[in-house]
């Protein structure tokens, strides 16, 4: 250990006070450059000033690709750059300096003692002075980047005021009054570090890097001693010595002495480094000229040359926390800064002058990087960009381009603001720039209010310098400014999403892991994503603040079950920090939603989660199949770049909250704008019913629950086998009564004959049309039965199972027809089967009886109730196909008869059997015991196929009744009955109530006897022609089913 031959600098050297060190966390995996400090915390997660560095195996060295993975950044390029890093404590905010000082400052290193004593963290939002600086392996000045932090300020917390250092070392290539250095962009890396040479003699760059350098190796040097230490003293000690005890103090005693050596050195003196890094990648160190240390930049090392990757032109892509290669940081958005400009060249433009030089403006390092406002932030640079665009159409040549994250998207993958996703430049050649909407004098106003108002940091007073409101009238006073700009927005939000969609796996497997055995032959594809957003309304709050009003506005709980498809496969609840921290009853509101769409959706995938990244919570809303919001700014910009399934709650009342409502009529087509507070509409419980709820005993009901005549056949054999007793006057499965559980005020009431009657002469519905398999026809029966009309129908298989019959209703409304066509598949295979000769299906099989001719061909307005899933096995392309086609022919019917355009078309959810059903006397209580019964396979008939086949099918009714606006037919119905049912394994035709007369082999538990649960399928179908006429006499907007 006494043989290490350095000569280091003189304590008292200028180059020592300002040389980083190094900062190793309990992170083995992650260092970071810092100057000396005395021990203290540093506010990140195991990051202790004073303590020991990890052993040298926790430490990447060598050479290696740039960023070739972890452990391999190679020479003393900071791994902390690769990793993610944790938010600090919150700094005190400095104050401002001149409003219009376009180069406001940043701090001033010291020459001596902390850098963050004159630096604080809080200069920058990104860390300005948790920044770390060094040499990647390839030889070019790089930095990483540090925790973003928050400021605190009144109003516009997100924009602090910037310092400065001392320009008097740039005087020569920076001149204050020549706007062609107003931006970063147009001071490139490379003639920075030209100057550094002059600055320093020409020798204090490679001496710099010298210092650093050797920095490192003396640590590493000594780490590597003591491990050899460590290993002679294991060589030398004789067998006997070698128990544990004694190995570990003589082990010990040797990295002691070690870390006292390495400590020794000054160039080490603070391997116990600082908690606060140098202030800026570009001014790692910093002296003071009176001192006689000038200002310094490290040099760019030359390219070691033959890589021929990105850092070819490093300079171009690299990203700084400094706007300004001189450590400036701008504290305004980029058009605030342009305003000024644009009215400066405006007055020389009015004196005759029309060639300007070019200005380039980039983007805010506090608007690319604000992770609590995405809202606001991205307005700033469409803001920007629309100056951009105006005044490049006069001849200004003041231009934008946002450079946010240029280069950390490639070297850190820390893109967590939808900022930087964004293109760079922002798309806009797609759409056209209107003529005269922003003429000189236009653009001198919009400007010059701007600057003049409270805060010209608003984006909306570029974008909105007259207002969204006619405050005279109360109407809409968009303008062509703003509507300028909503196609730019929607169309770079979509190509983002685009993007993102292709490079992230979106859609969680989850789902289909949890219930392989019910749908173990579908595909990711298949899923159906529905995202509730919950933000605040206002777009005010920042994470750093210790209070802010968060006006949070929770939607009922009914709203998001008429909104989000039954069909959907994962329901996501997405709450910003903001909200989550800041709105009253935000988080609860999350926690009870969950809950209740776990109830709501039992096969769906639901998950609640606080976002973070701006750039996730935008690409979930964007991409999501629907999307449900309340009212506030957090869903604007995602909606308007969304196709449908969008509904936005809006305060209208005493005038509209927010500029949507005064979008152009193709935004307002594409999604829903209904009014805060959502009023309930009695019609509305068709959306609620059967979903939420349980069977409950009631001998009272049981009585009206029985036929007047028992049922022929095999349906009937059951109650017709039944013996009364005292204890048992009724059959067990006919003494229920469903009763929901959330929504008491949308009961499912007993269906009779004057309900009926009333019902359809309200519609002015003539028949009824039940087409569809065996449990159509189990259906249709019942439906017959309950009005008295079910004798003489034959379930004989040699006869022909269609029937019709006439039920007659009291004087005050007229008679109806009720009809059942058997058509398992609805299909029209052009020919006619008959008792034991079937004509469809894969293998011939099945039973097709033409249906559609009857249907069109009918002289009045009818009610068709049609259903089809049972016979399709596991062919999900041949249902697909099939269903497309169905609903196909019923536009094209209504095409030729403008009278079926008023029809009420009603398609019932296909629902499976129970395995075992004669084991099961009485209901489930729950979804919960049903769930772990699921079967599926050919021998189970392929029941685990249904439900996906029913959410296939509530997609495509989805798409027709909300997205077709070109159809001829009517909206179609859902009478999904497949919640209420699946708790029903009594009662089926080999149920434990059948008796041993009523034996079938093999057992039959998927269609029920009569009466029984199938009654209730009808109960529920008068309620949903109740809510229809509801709607029509009240004339409300009958809401599309979901």
């Amino acid at each position: 250990l006494s043989t290490i031959h350095h000569t280091p600098p003189p304590p008292h050297h200028p180059l020592l006070r300002a040389t980083s060190t190094y900062i190793y966390s309990n992170d083995t995996s992650t260092f970071t450059m810092a100057s000396a400090d005395p021990p203290e915390h540093d506010h990140r997660s195991g990051v202790l000033q004073g303590s020991d560095p990890p052993s040298s195996a926790s430490v990447a060295s060598g050479g290696g690709s740039f960023g070739g993975g972890r452990g391999r950044a190679g020479g003393n390029f900071p791994l902390s750059s690769f990793s993610s890093s944790r938010p600090r404590e919150p700094s005190a905010r400095a104050s401002h300096h001149d409003y219009h000082d376009d180069l406001a400052s940043v701090a001033t290193l010291p020459s001596t003692g902390s850098v963050a004593a004159v630096a604080p963290a809080s200069v920058l939002r990104n860390g300005a002075a948790g920044r770390a600086g060094g040499t990647n392996n390839d030889g070019f000045s790089s930095s990483s980047f540090g925790n973003r932090q928050h400021d605190i300020e009144p109003r516009n917390k997100r924009l602090a005021p910037t310092r400065r250092v001392s320009s008097a070392d740039y005087s020569d290539d920076y001149r204050a009054g020549d706007d062609r250095y107003e931006d970063r962009s147009v001071l490139s890396s490379s003639s920075f570090g030209s100057r550094v040479s002059s600055v320093n003699g020409g020798a204090s760059s490679t001496k710099i890097a010298s210092v650093e350098s050797e920095s490192f190796s003396y640590s590493y040097y000594a780490r590597s001693l003591i491990t050899r230490g460590i290993d002679a003293v294991d060589a030398m000690l004789p067998p006997n010595k070698k128990h544990r005890q004694f190995t570990i103090a003589v082990s010990a005693l040797v990295g002691l002495v070690g870390s006292m050596i390495v400590s020794s050195n000054p160039l080490n003196g603070a391997l116990a480094p600082s908690g606060r890094t140098t202030s800026r990648a570009l001014k790692d160190l910093a002296g003071n000229a009176e001192d006689g240390i000038m200002d310094a930049a490290p040099a760019v090392v030359p390219h070691s040359g033959g890589t021929g990757d990105f850092l070819d032109d490093f300079d171009q892509r690299r990203r700084r926390a400094a706007d300004l290669p001189d450590g400036t940081v701008f504290s305004e958005p980029a058009h605030t800064r342009m305003c000024r400009t644009i009215v400066d060249r405006l007055d020389t433009y009015e004196t005759g002058v029309t060639n300007f030089q070019q200005v380039i403006f980039t983007e805010s390092e506090y608007v690319c990087r604000d992770p609590d406002a995405p809202y606001t932030a991205v307005l700033n640079m469409f803001a920007a960009q629309l100056l951009h665009t105006a005044n490049n159409d006069i001849g200004l040549n003041v231009d934008y381009t946002h450079r946010c994250a240029r280069w950390e998207r490639y070297c850190t993958g820390n893109m967590t603001t939808i900022q930087f996703h964004l293109p760079d430049p922002l798309s806009v050649n797609a759409y056209a720039f209107q003529p005269g909407c922003v003429d000189a004098p236009s653009l001198r106003t919009i400007c010059e209010g701007c600057l003049a108002s409270d805060d010209p940091t608003n984006p909306d007073c570029v974008l909105f310098p007259k207002g969204y409101l006619d405050a005279t009238t109360n109407t809409c006073n968009l303008g062509c400014y703003f509507s300028q700009v909503l196609p730019w927005i929607r169309n770079n939000l979509r190509t983002v999403a685009t993007q993102w969609l292709n490079a992230v796996e979106a859609r969680a497997l989850t789902f289909w892991l949890r219930n392989a055995a019910e749908f173990s032959h579908r595909e990711k594809d298949d899923m159906e994503v529905a995202v509730v957003s919950l933000s605040c309304s206002n777009d005010d709050c920042d994470m750093s603040m210790s209070e802010c009003v968060c006006e949070f506005e929770p939607l009922p709980n009914w709203v998001y079950a008429m909104h989000v498809p039954r069909s959907s496969t994962n329901v996501a609840i997405v709450i910003s920090p903001t909200c989550s921290r800041f709105g009253e009853g935000c988080t609860l509101h999350a926690q009870e939603l969950f809950h209740f769409f776990k109830r709501l959706y039992p096969r769906a995938d639901i998950t609640e989660n606080v976002i973070t990244s701006t750039s996730s919570w935008y690409m979930r809303m964007i991409t999501a199949d629907h999307l449900v919001c309340p009212p506030g700014v957090g869903c604007l910009l995602p909606a308007i770049a969304r196709d449908a399934y969008t509904y936005v709650y809006e305060r209208t009342s005493p005038t509209v909250f927010t500029w949507l409502t005064c979008t152009p009529q193709d935004y307002l087509n594409r999604l829903t704008l209904p009014s805060f507070p959502p009023a309930f509409v009695e019609g509305d419980c068709r959306h609620l019913r059967a979903r939420l709820g349980s069977w409950t005993p009631d001998a009272a009901l049981a009585p009206s629950l029985q036929y007047n005549n028992p049922v022929d056949g095999y349906l009937g054999c059951a109650d017709t086998n039944f013996v009364a007793t005292a204890e048992d006057p009724y059959r067990p499965p006919t003494t229920f009564r469903w009763d929901e559980s959330v929504w008491a005020t949308c009961p499912v009431d007993v269906m009779t004959k004057a309900e009926i009657c009333a019902q359809m002469d309200r519609l002015s519905l003539k028949r009824v049309l039940f087409v569809g398999d065996h449990t159509t026809m189990s259906q249709a029966i019942s439906f017959a039965s309950i009005l008295g009309q079910g004798s003489d129908i034959s379930l004989d298989p040699a006869v022909v199972p269609n029937f019709s019959k006439t039920v007659t209703c009291t004087p005050a409304h007229p008679n109806f027809d009720v009809t059942y066509i058997r058509n398992d598949r609805l299909e029209e295979p052009g020919t006619t089967p008959s008792p034991g000769e079937p004509n469809c299906g894969p293998d011939g099989d099945h039973y097709c009886y033409p249906w559609s001719g009857d249907y069109s061909s009918y002289d009045k307005r009818q009610l068709l109730v049609m259903n089809t899933g049972y016979h399709w096995g596991d062919d999900w392309e041949g249902y697909i196909a099939n269903f497309q086609n169905f609903v196909g022919r019923i536009d094209e019917i209504a095409a030729a008869n403008a009278a079926r355009a008023s029809d009420v078309l009603i398609f019932r959810t296909s629902v499976p059997g129970h395995k075992e059903c004669h084991l099961h006397p009485t209901v489930y209580a729950h979804y919960g015991e049903y769930c772990p019964r699921i079967v599926n396979g050919a021998f189970w008939h392929w029941w685990g196929e249904l439900p996906p086949y029913n959410d296939y099918a509530i997609r495509i009714i989805n798409e027709w009744n909300l997205l077709n606006t070109v159809k001829s037919g009517a909206n179609i119905e859902l009478l999904d009955v497949w919640m209420m049912t699946v708790l029903r394994p009594d009662g089926h035709l080999s149920g434990a109530d059948a008796g041993p007369n009523c034996e079938m082999e093999p057992r039959e538990c998927m269609l029920y006897s009569l009466p029984g649960p199938v009654d209730w399928w009808n109960h529920l179908l008068v309620m949903q022609l109740r809510d229809v006429g509801t709607h029509l006499d009240d004339a409300t907007p009958l809401q599309a089913w979901r």
